[in-house]
């Protein structure tokens, strides 16, 4: 039985919109969707916009006007910065529109939730794609079935070098807030927030209740910046969930080379982690080390099979809801409070660099302390970096009243 290609939309087309237009022009030639409507005053690149025009797709300067005008509109994908995330997202749920929804889905807990309020039929998806990666399937696996004994601790590190290009593409870039509208930019906040996710995924193996995403009840949060921008460039945090789980993330971009990200669960009779960017799985458990490399598109790709299925109805998909992505938000809310503002890293601790023409900045020995970081679990403060600054843990309830403040 044929089933019928669902009519689909795209506002924002550049940046990360640029990885949605293949996606679903992709299965717009497979039949699956409808591609009919982009929304972008901004997009420059004329060769795709005529070859997307000539599939009869429409293109639209303010996407209230693809809202008003594209009558059969079914479903719409969000690939806007983040401070537009939160009005565009219920822009979209008041039409009635199923939504895929970049992450970050809202700075703000008092942002999300209200979404979640609004979005009683849950048609909202967050694109944290990478759930999907192999290893980390691999990873929950060796939790659920006992083979890491009970489940302690989850761990993260990463340092993705970011130059001065990364932060001039866009006004919001390095901000905490555009006008009015909080943005919170860090890795722990856009470039590395998949991975404060993830931990909030593994977690739940050991919530009761039977969830897909845990929350965590307390948080203390280190914030950091390199780099003369108004939000931070490090960030290093510790949670803990009312199963006892703790979780620990050291994040960063002031490094010379890249640390690909990590993700480790540790339990009382072993341990498990996805490595490598996601690409590589090793374990305590022998015979289980190994390599899944799933390229990042495929993922995004997954998510789209994914939200189609759970648009027809199917009930098997793993999808990241609003209401999923609370203990994301609420762990990097509370690491803002937690941290009392940012600390600057003073320039005696940096070097700039030249790379591939774009300058950027090494923070002496981050490297190093994001891998002890990583094997013990410490903060960099309990690390006893020079430029860091101890903090307290605070209660992520309430969290429904902040705001990042650049005083």
């Amino acid at each position: 039985m044929e089933t019928e290609a669902i009519p689909f939309g795209l506002i924002g087309a550049g940046g990360i919109g640029h990885v949605h237009i293949a996606a679903l022009r992709e299965l717009h030639y497979a039949g699956s969707v409808r591609f009919t409507a982009i929304a972008d005053p901004f997009f420059k690149d004329a060769a795709v916009r005529q070859e997307l025009q000539a599939l009869g797709i429409r293109w639209y300067g303010d996407y209230k006007e693809m809202l008003r005008d594209e009558k059969g509109l079914k479903a719409v994908t969000i690939a806007t910065p983040i401070p537009l995330h939160f009005s565009m997202a219920s822009a979209c749920i008041e039409r009635g529109l199923f939504v895929l929804l970049e992450k970050p889905p809202a700075p703000l807990i008092g942002q999300l939730d209200k979404l979640i309020e609004m979005d009683r039929d849950e048609r909202v998806a967050i694109n944290f794609q990478t759930v999907h990666l192999p290893a980390l399937q691999r990873v929950k696996t060796c939790i659920g079935d006992g083979r890491l004994g009970n489940l302690t601790e989850i761990r993260v590190a990463a340092g993705w070098p970011r130059g001065a290009s990364y932060y001039a593409r866009a006004k919001w870039a390095g901000r905490l807030t555009v006008g009015d509208e909080p943005v919170f930019d860090g890795p722990a906040t856009n470039a590395l927030a998949h991975q404060i996710h993830n931990a909030m995924y593994l977690a739940a193996s050991a919530a009761p209740g039977g969830r897909d995403f845990d929350e965590p009840v307390e948080v203390q949060g280190e914030l950091y910046r390199a780099r003369k921008i108004e939000s931070y460039d490090v960030a290093s945090l510790r949670g803990w969930f009312a199963s006892g789980v703790i979780f620990s993330a050291t994040l960063a971009h002031p490094v010379r080379e890249a640390l690909p990200f990590t993700v480790e669960a540790r339990g009382t009779a072993g341990w498990a982690r996805m490595s490598k960017d996601g690409s590589g799985f090793e374990s305590s458990i022998p015979g289980q080390n190994g390599e899944s490399e799933t390229p990042f598109n495929d993922l995004v790709a997954r998510v789209y099979q994914q939200f189609i299925e759970s648009m027809r109805g199917g009930q098997n998909a793993l999808l990241t809801r609003l209401r999923d992505a609370r203990g994301y938000v609420l762990a990097t809310n509370a690491m803002w409070v937690s941290s009392g503002g940012i600390h600057d890293i003073g320039s005696e601790w940096q070097q700039t660099y030249e790379n591939n023409g774009d300058t950027a900045i090494e923070v002496t020995g981050l490297t190093e302390a994001l891998k002890e970081g990583f094997a013990t679990g410490k903060l960099l403060s309990e690390l006893n970096v020079p430029w860091a600054h101890s903090t307290r843990p605070v209660s992520t309830r309430p969290l429904d009243e902040i705001s990042f403040s650049t005083t």
